[in-house]
């Protein structure tokens, strides 16, 4: 039987990761790193969210040169890679820290009530932990064994993506999207400026 039939794929529902590296971070990095350790000395308490083992700062809302950086390094990267309707502003919604000793992690979460989230790297090594963002984490994806990994990378075809972090990287993400960050392996402190952010 001749079968006559015209077939072609669609790809829909792109996810997309945007990751900025300051060159020139190793000038500021002793600022930041101050920056977080004096922060933490001030609430050792910090708050308990998605961080096992390590602490995590209350929301900071101050408008100080991190808050500053924060927005100017965001507003470049975000506004360098979206084609965004013209009059839109990005507003940073809050910005917390992270500082994850030896074996510390991150469970998987997602950041409810933003539009975009992210992490800035202040200090991480090669075995700080990779981040690793996981959209299908409640769902079946074994199909996804039975392709080619050739096919797999030209289109994107996985369950999930782990990124490394490097010091002065920043990572940016749907907030939906659910995430965590593996144990830190390292003898030092990963430290980490986590944010929010919406488009109005």
């Amino acid at each position: 039987m001749l079968i006559e039939k015209e077939i072609h794929s669609e790809f829909w529902f792109p996810q997309q990761i945007i990751v900025s590296q300051d060159l020139k971070f190793e000038k500021v990095k002793s600022k930041f790193t101050n920056y977080c350790k004096k922060t933490q000395k001030e609430d050792f308490k910090g708050r308990n969210y998605s961080n096992c083992l390590g602490w995590q700062s209350k929301d900071i809302m101050s408008k100080d040169f991190v808050f500053e950086y924060l927005q100017e390094f965001i507003n470049q990267s975000l506004s360098s890679q979206f084609n965004l309707k013209p009059n839109t502003n990005i507003r940073i919604d809050n910005f917390w820290i992270n500082i994850s000793p030896k074996y510390a992690s991150n469970d998987y979460h997602v950041h409810n009530g933003s539009h975009y989230s992210g992490c800035l790297y202040v200090q991480c090594g090669e075995k700080s932990g990779n981040i690793k963002i996981n959209p299908n984490l409640n769902y079946n994806t074994d199909w996804m064994d039975f392709l080619t990994e050739d096919y797999k990378n030209a289109y994107h075809i996985h369950p999930s993506v782990e990124i490394q972090p490097k010091d002065g990287m920043m990572i940016m993400f749907p907030s939906y999207l659910m995430h965590k960050v593996n144990n830190n392996l390292e003898n030092t402190e990963r430290i980490s400026i986590a944010f929010n952010v919406s488009f109005l």
